[in-house]
C-alpha cells in the first residue's frame, strides 16, 4: 500500500485501460459489492492476449493480498483464450481491489477490462466462440475457393489470395488469443512475435495481391516498383530486428514503429491510387475491391488508434471490430475474384470462338490451295508435257529425226522432274533444307532475274523432315508472291537457329500492298495454315509504297521464324 503512493494519479475517462509508449507501470482500483445473500464468483478478464504482467490484489485492512498473476511473464498459460481471474465475495461483502500493470517501455498497451458474474462470462464466451468459429469457417471456405479457382483457371493471383487469407487467419488467431493456448507457458512471448509477423506478412501479401488484381504493372508501373522496394525494405528490417539483432529492436522500438507506420501509410495510399486508376478500366470489379479495402482499412485505422494511441474503441459482443470488418472484406474480395474469373472465362470463350472461325478459314484456304495446285498441275500436264508428247507422236508419224526425238524426250523428262521436285523436294533428305533453298533461289535468279540473298546462322542440320518440308513450302509460297505481285528486284532471306527454336526472316523491296488490300489471299492463308500445323504464330507487316515489306513467323516449341 505504501508503494502505491509513488504513483501519480490521473483522471482518465477512457472506457478501457491504456498505457502509452513511455509508461512502464500503472494501476487502477475499484470497489466491488456483492448484493446477494450467497457467495458470488466474478470473472475479471482482459481482452488483449499479449499483456506482459498484470497482478490483481484484494485489500484487507491496510495490506494487499495477491489473488491473480496474469500475462506473458507470469509463467502460466491463460485460462481460456483471454486472460482472466476469479474473484469470490461472501454474501453482502464489499471489497477493494487493485490491478497493477507492468510493461516494457516503448510498447503501448490497450486492453478492455471486464467484470462479469461467472455465468454471464460463460454465456458471453460461448457467443464469442460461435462468432469466431463462423469467421474461421468462412476463411477456410474462401481459401478452398481460391485454390479451386487456381486449379480450374491457373489464375496465379488466386494463390496470393489464398496465402493472404492464411496469414490473415494466423493473425486473427493470435489477436484473439488462440495461439497462446497451444504455446508452452514458458514461451508465450513467441505468440506475440508470431502475432507481429502475421500482421505484417498479411499486410505485405495483401499489397502484392492488390498490385496484381489492379494490374498496377500495366497502369502504374513506376508506383508498382516503388511499392515493391518498400515491401522489400520492410521484410529485410523485420528479419534483421527479430532474428539477428533483437536487442537493437528493443532499444529502438519507438523509432522503428514510426518508420513502420509511415511505410504502411504510404502503401495504403498507393493502393488507393491504384484503385482510382483501375476504376477507369474495370468499374465493376474495382468497386467491389474498393469496398472490401475500405472495410479493412477503416478497421485497421481504428485498431491502430486504439492500441497505439488509446483514442477509440469499437467492439461488438466484446470482440474487436477488426473481426467483423475482416468478414466483410473476405466476402467482397471473394465476389471480386468471382467477377474476375467470370471475365476470364468470357474472354477465353470469345477467343476460342474466334480461333474456331480462324481455323475454319485456314482449312478452307488449305483446301482451296490444294485445288488450285491440282488445276496448275493439270494445266502443266496438258499445256507443256501433253503438247510435247503430241509433238513426239507427230514426229513418229513422219520420218523421225533421231536428234529431234531425243531433244523432245529430254525436255519431257526435265519438265516431269521439275514437277516432281515441286511436289516433293526429295533433296531435303540428302542436302537438308538450307541446300534445297539455295537450289531454289539459284533457279529463281536464272529464270526470273531476281537477286536472291540467303544466309544461315546456327541452323540445325537434323531438322525433322516434316517440319523442313513445311518451311520449304512456306518459302516457295513467299517467292511466288514476290514473282507474281511484288514487282521486286531483290529478295533477302535468313535462317537463324536458337536453343529450342529458329527464326526465318523474308524481305523484298517490292511495291507492297495497297491501303485497301487485306493481304489475305490464298497464298498467305496457306502459309498461316502451315504455321498452325507447326504450332507457331504468323505475323506479317504489309508496307505501302516503301522500300521494304516483311512478315514475321513465331512458332512455339519448334524453329522460330521471321518473315
Amino acid at each position: 500500500m505504501n508503494r502505491l503512493s509513488d504513483f501519480k494519479e490521473q483522471n482518465d475517462k477512457r472506457s478501457f485501460v491504456y498505457l502509452d509508449f513511455a509508461v512502464s507501470q500503472a494501476y487502477l482500483d475499484f470497489e466491488l459489492l456483492n448484493p446477494n445473500t450467497q457467495s458470488t464468483t466474478y470473472t475479471l478478464s482482459f481482452s488483449y492476449p499479449f499483456i506482459e504482467d498484470v497482478r490483481v490484489y484484494k485489500r484487507k485492512r491496510n495490506t494487499l493480498k495477491e489473488i491473480g498473476f496474469l500475462g506473458l511473464t507470469s509463467g502460466h498459460s491463460p485460462n481460456g483464450r483471454s486472460w482472466n481471474t476469479q474473484i469470490t465475495l461472501a454474501p453482502h461483502e464489499r471489497a477493494n481491489f487493485y490491478v497493477v500493470f507492468t510493461k516494457s517501455e516503448g510498447k503501448p498497451l490497450a486492453t478492455d477490462m471486464n467484470l462479469h458474474t461467472k455465468g454471464r462470462f460463460d454465456q458471453l464466451s460461448a457467443l464469442q466462440n460461435t462468432l469466431i468459429g463462423s469467421y474461421f469457417g468462412l476463411t477456410l471456405i474462401s481459401i478452398l475457393f481460391a485454390l479451386f479457382i487456381f486449379y480450374a483457371t491457373q489464375y496465379s493471383n488466386a494463390l496470393l489470395y489464398a496465402l493472404y487469407l492464411i496469414s490473415l487467419g494466423v493473425y486473427m488467431a493470435a489477436y484473439l488469443g488462440y495461439i497462446n493456448l497451444i504455446i508452452p507457458a514458458s514461451n508465450l512471448d513467441n505468440g506475440r512475435l508470431l502475432y507481429v509477423l502475421a500482421i505484417e506478412f498479411s499486410t505485405l501479401i495483401f499489397v502484392l495481391f492488390a498490385q496484381e488484381l489492379l494490374q498496377a504493372k500495366k497502369y502504374l508501373p513506376q508506383l508498382k516498383r516503388v511499392v515493391e522496394i518498400i515491401i522489400g525494405v520492410q521484410v529485410a528490417l523485420r528479419l534483421v530486428f527479430h532474428f539477428i539483432t533483437p536487442s537493437l529492436y528493443e532499444a529502438q522500438v519507438a523509432l522503428f514503429m514510426k518508420f513502420w507506420y509511415a511505410t504502411i501509410l504510404f502503401l495504403v495510399c498507393a493502393v488507393i491510387a491504384e484503385i482510382v486508376v483501375y476504376l477507369r478500366y474495370n468499374k465493376k470489379v474495382g468497386v467491389y475491391f474498393a469496398i472490401s479495402y475500405l472495410f479493412m482499412t477503416l478497421a485497421s485505422v481504428f485498431m491502430l488508434l486504439h492500441h497505439s494511441f488509446g483514442l477509440v474503441k469499437v467492439t461488438f459482443f466484446g470482440l474487436s471490430q477488426i473481426l467483423f470488418a475482416s468478414v466483410l472484406e473476405i466476402l467482397f474480395l471473394s465476389i471480386t475474384l468471382s467477377l474476375i474469373i467470370r471475365q476470364i472465362y468470357s474472354d477465353r470463350n470469345a477467343l476460342a470462338q474466334k480461333l474456331l472461325v480462324q481455323q475454319q478459314k485456314f482449312l478452307n484456304a488449305y483446301v482451296q490451295g490444294q485445288e488450285e495446285e491440282r488445276r496448275r498441275l493439270g494445266a502443266e500436264l496438258h499445256d507443256n508435257i501433253g503438247s510435247r508428247v503430241s509433238n513426239i507422236r507427230r514426229l513418229f508419224s513422219t520420218k523421225p529425226n533421231k536428234k529431234d526425238v531425243e531433244k523432245e524426250l529430254d525436255q519431257v523428262c526435265t519438265e516431269i522432274r521439275e514437277m516432281a521436285h515441286a511436289l516433293t523436294p526429295a533433296d531435303i533428305q540428302l542436302v537438308g533444307l538450307a541446300g534445297v533453298l539455295e537450289d531454289l533461289f539459284q533457279e529463281v535468279e536464272e529464270t526470273e532475274g531476281l537477286k536472291m540473298q540467303f544466309n544461315t546462322y546456327q541452323f540445325p542440320e537434323d531438322l525433322d523432315e516434316e517440319k523442313a518440308t513445311h518451311l520449304y513450302r512456306i518459302v516457295q509460297e513467299l517467292v511466288q508472291n514476290v514473282i507474281k505481285h511484288a514487282k521486286a528486284s531483290t529478295v533477302s532471306m535468313q535462317l537463324f537457329g536458337h536453343d529450342e527454336s529458329l527464326t526465318l526472316s523474308f524481305e523484298d523491296d517490292g511495291q507492297g500492298l495497297s491501303a485497301t488490300d487485306s493481304g489475305e489471299g490464298i497464298g498467305l492463308q496457306n502459309i498461316r495454315s502451315r504455321v498452325d500445323q507447326l504450332k507457331g504464330q504468323f505475323c506479317w507487316t504489309p508496307v505501302h509504297k516503301t522500300a521494304l515489306q516483311s512478315w514475321s513467323l513465331f512458332p512455339l516449341n519448334i524453329p522460330e521464324f521471321w518473315y
